[in-house]
């Protein structure tokens, strides 16, 4: 039986949140950056259109240095609740938007008949 000693810490719970915000992220460009090049999607956001519109190495770069820097707060923030928070919501829009990939990704692969 697990004793409170061997229970992962809170701030390696947090680290590992931001590591995966981060993995997320990433899949988020590589599968945007496909599905412009391919023309089967538009990017929603403005701001990353006019980005990516304007040098695709720095959208890349923007998309790896956001969570990168929510990753610097969790090490410099003290009020854990907010913390917990910011990631979290950080975390489920991530994985929605990643499912949305995933759905083009298949209809795009379906024959159409």
């Amino acid at each position: 039986m697990e004793t409170a000693r061997t229970l992962p810490h809170s701030r390696s719970r947090l680290w590992n949140a931001s590591f995966l915000l981060l993995c997320l992220s990433m899949i988020d460009a590589i599968f945007t950056d496909l599905g412009l090049r391919q023309g089967l999607i538009e990017e929603f956001n403005p701001v990353m259109r006019s980005i990516y519109e304007m040098n695709i190495p720095i959208f890349y770069l923007i998309k790896f240095c956001l969570p990168l820097a929510l990753l610097f707060l969790v090490t410099k923030i003290t009020h854990r609740l907010y913390l917990q928070f910011l990631l979290l919501s950080a975390l489920l829009l991530y994985i929605m938007v990643v499912v949305y990939h995933i759905c083009w990704i298949v209809m795009a692969a379906l024959p159409l008949s």
